[in-house]
């Protein structure tokens, strides 16, 4: 068995409606991968700050780094970090701004589970054959959303908003005492598709985030004497352009 499987047909519904909810109970792992996630989510209990929020607020905390994926093979190569960057068109708060975040861990880049699920994800987006002909680049992005009774959290601070990937994962990996959150898919037009919650660790949601937009809403403390907690780990998929290897050096 793969270490990563499920039953659900993802690729058919991406297919068909551009988007899929998965559900942590739909997913099986082996029990060596279930410990390479438990090492990894430690991570999230100490993500720097995001310095870039509205009006100097201070909810969010994160860590991204980039690979190579070769379709081919499987491979999964460490790219050199780079600046974070959105165009103002599918991002109106930090969109046309560079970015600068503090890269994954030496940890998190090799952990196991990580690389496996990139791969994984990969594997259910309904690709043409020539879509698999050249290398992907992959952004990996951990962050941790929190709200109290002073500040609410905002998981997309943007609002309705695309990525600007081909394809993007995204999987939960903390709630802890935390109302809302809510997640709105949307169509090319900005109609309203569906809404739904993540609400056990590693539930997901997978789409093609070149027809799709998408946004979540903020979060609450359900107990107001304590702090909420909405931590993600998501994937942006990047085609890239047969030849244009001259930065990847990992």
């Amino acid at each position: 068995m793969p270490d990563i499987s499920t039953a659900r047909d993802i690729r058919h519904e991406i297919k068909q409606k551009g988007y899929s909810l998965l559900r942590a109970s739909d997913l099986r792992m082996s029990d060596e991968l279930r410990q390479s996630w438990l090492s990894l989510s430690i991570d999230y209990a100490d993500l720097p700050a995001d310095d870039y929020l509205p009006g100097g607020a201070h909810y969010r905390f994160r860590r991204y780094g980039r690979f190579r994926l070769s379709p081919l093979t499987g491979g999964l190569a460490r790219l050199p970090h780079k600046d974070y960057f959105q165009s103002a068109d599918i991002n109106c708060v930090t969109g046309g701004i560079i970015r600068k975040f503090a890269p994954l861990l030496d940890t998190t880049f090799d952990n196991p589970f990580l690389r496996e699920f990139i791969r994984f994800d990969f594997a259910r987006f309904p690709l043409e054959d020539i879509q698999l002909k050249h290398d992907w680049e992959v952004q990996a992005h951990l962050i941790r959303v929190t709200a109290d009774d002073s500040e609410q959290g905002h998981p997309t601070p943007e609002g309705v908003h695309r990525d600007g990937a081909a394809f993007v994962a995204v999987h939960l990996a903390e709630l802890v005492n935390t109302q809302g959150g809510e997640v709105s898919i949307y169509d090319d037009d900005r109609q309203l598709l569906t809404t739904f919650r993540l609400e056990q660790v590693l539930d997901s949601y997978l789409f093609n985030d070149a027809i799709l937009w998408h946004a979540a809403a903020p979060i609450f403390p359900l107990v107001a004497a304590h702090r909420a907690i909405r931590s993600i780990l998501t994937f942006d998929y990047h085609p890239t352009v047969a030849g244009d290897d001259s930065e990847w050096t990992g």
